[in-house]
């Protein structure tokens, strides 16, 4: 009888797990580190973009400087992963990092070239700031 329950469980779990838990399962191991995002990043890349000399382009979160970021880019990151995404725009208008594990992790990208301790606000656009106001509720 022991052995017939745990067949069915087993069996039933696997049903579950086929239909419902994989997806949801693999999701959730999300590690640390930012994942790399395949596609087209830009909602329309023929248009003109006019930006800062000074804004580095080629991460992979160029596209929080052209669109919002909602919940649902962010809904299976950890916090460590917010907080590369939030620095990520600092990152790219310049900003040097004192935390070591930033400093380490920007300093590995190819785009990133730090020249000055702090990125004036006025520098952002408009996705720029909500995003970072955004992101900080997460992070």
């Amino acid at each position: 009888m022991k052995k017939l329950i745990k067949s069915i469980a087993a069996r039933m779990a696997m049903i579950l797990c086929l239909t419902f838990g994989v997806s949801m399962w693999a999701e959730a191991q999300v590690p640390s580190i930012p994942r790399y995002q395949q596609g087209n990043r830009y909602r329309n890349s023929n248009r003109q973009r006019t930006y800062n000399r000074n804004v580095a382009w080629g991460s992979q979160y160029d596209w929080l400087s052209t669109r919002y970021c909602t919940y649902d880019d962010i809904r299976y990151m950890d916090r460590g992963q917010v907080r590369v995404m939030k620095n990520s725009i600092y990152a790219r208008h310049g900003r040097r990092f004192r935390d070591a594990n930033l400093r380490r992790y920007f300093n590995s990208q190819s785009w990133y070239r730090g020249w000055r301790d702090e990125v004036p606000a006025r520098e952002f656009n408009k996705y720029e700031n909500y995003n970072i106001n955004f992101l900080l509720k997460y992070e």
